[in-house]
């Protein structure tokens, strides 16, 4: 380790490295070309970055190319390798879709030491001759297993035909592991994997269930946006979802910013420096938007949609609770939704109606001289979700119970007799009685009125 980053380290609280990035340091600074897995949250963007930076020469033009699957990826990687490089004179670029071109080719001319972008961004250069790449040494391939899918594999092939070298190491790292073929094929080298998945990690993680009904999961949201100190990433499945939550949360004046696929880097970028100060309490977004997000102390994910598989679960859930720190992660369904959870995911699931998520038993409040009302309900009754403490007189919880007891086989317990109920006057009689009224006001209307004898 470079004497300057482990002064670095002690400053900012690094006290011990990880599985990860342990397993990582010396194979990875030798040279080798490694397929790394580890759960999401572990450190594994320090894991390739403590080791590599040392090995590079300033001023020698693009040695590293790290290609990410998002902006916010890449843009999050940018921010931990500019923090690190800085101690080296070393200069990072981040190259990425959405944003200004002629700004990234005029920072290209000053030849930076690191390249960090989107496959997408970088292939375009390259396809461009805008971007050269002949004195690469290490290309790094964070979230390999969503960069050697469909049409990002074929923008990496693009890629690696510029550079085609191999003296060049290549590192994917993950916390899904790859088809080993496919990157064999693709770089036409054999990768040492190495795996700390099952390795444990000091983590307090825990899972939620919510029974929620899909037209009352916005509520929900509402009704968890009145805690205090909280933040959360929803997750949604669909675009659509996401807006029609985000209008509603608007519409409610909940404070809350979006992140979504089809927005531009700038209001990207807006929404998580929103979120990651405190400014927006919920960060609404989908699965492809915040793949690899790194909020440091994220109190807790919840998925409003039930994910479609076990791997999404993994990596929603990864953006709580990192680097061994509390988190919660909460799912909103139905019973048939609970069922499909349970055979995605082998993790211990609690089923809660939310809002209290203190258990313990809470003594009843003792009176002196003043009879205490109670409401049983019977089968049939529709059960109670989750109720504030009452802060009422005697006589409004007395009315609350009446309400309760509507049905007839309800009953009430008191000891003295309630108040008369007023007759119930339907809607129809009373816009007759004010019809009429009105008649008989207007046959009146100038009518002098009968002096009294």
């Amino acid at each position: 380790m470079n004497p300057i980053f482990q002064n670095h380290m002690e400053q900012v609280g690094f006290t011990t490295l990880t599985p990860i990035q342990e397993a990582t340091m010396e194979k990875f600074a030798a040279g080798q070309s490694i397929d790394a897995l580890a759960p999401t949250g572990t450190g594994k963007t320090l894991a390739f970055t403590w080791p590599l930076l040392p090995n590079l020469q300033p001023g020698d033009g693009e040695q590293v190319l790290i290609l990410a699957p998002s902006q916010e990826l890449a843009m999050q990687t940018t921010r931990v390798m500019r923090e690190w490089a800085g101690f080296l004179d070393l200069k990072v670029l981040a190259l990425t879709g959405g944003a200004n071109v002629k700004r990234q080719l005029d920072s290209l001319k000053k030849h930076p030491e690191i390249i960090v972008g989107t496959p997408g961004r970088v292939s375009e250069l390259v396809n461009n001759r805008k971007l050269k790449l002949t004195r690469l040494r290490t290309l790094i391939l964070d979230e390999a297993d969503v960069l050697l899918r469909d049409e990002t594999a074929n923008q990496i092939d693009l890629i690696w035909d510029e550079i085609d070298d191999a003296q060049v190491q290549v590192a994917m790292f993950g916390a899904t592991e790859v088809d080993p073929a496919i990157p064999a094929g693709l770089f036409d080298r054999d990768f040492e994997r190495i795996d700390v998945r099952d390795v444990p990690m000091p983590t307090a993680i825990t899972h939620e269930f919510w029974p929620t009904a899909t037209d009352q999961r916005n509520k929900r949201l509402r009704q968890m946006a009145s805690r205090k100190n909280f933040q959360a990433i929803v997750f949604f499945n669909t675009t659509k979802g996401l807006k029609t939550a985000a209008s509603f949360l608007a519409h409610e004046h909940v404070a809350m910013a979006t992140l979504a696929s089809g927005d531009s880097s700038s209001t990207r970028a807006k929404a998580l420096d929103n979120f990651r100060n405190g400014k927006a309490q919920f960060l609404l977004t989908t699965d492809v938007a915040a793949r690899g997000l790194d909020i440091p102390n994220l109190p807790a994910v919840i998925n409003f949609d039930l994910p479609r598989n076990g791997e999404t679960y993994t990596h929603r859930a990864g953006r709580t609770g990192r680097m061994g720190k509390k988190g919660l992660v909460l799912t909103f369904g139905n019973d048939h939704d609970f069922r499909d959870l349970k055979r995605l995911v082998k993790v211990e699931i609690a089923t809660t109606h939310g809002i209290e998520r203190d258990n313990t038993e809470r003594p009843a409040r003792q009176t002196t001289g003043k009879p205490a009302y109670q409401a049983k309900r019977t089968t049939g009754s529709r059960p109670a979700t989750s109720m504030p403490k009452a802060k009422t007189t005697s006589v409004q919880a007395f009315d609350a119970s009446a309400k309760v007891a509507s049905g007839p086989s309800a009953t009430v317990t008191t000891r003295r007799a309630p108040k008369p109920v007023a007759e119930v006057v339907s809607r129809q009689d009373r816009f007759a009685k004010e019809k009429k009224a009105k008649r008989k006001h207007n046959k009146d209307k100038g009518k002098p009125k009968p002096k009294a004898e």
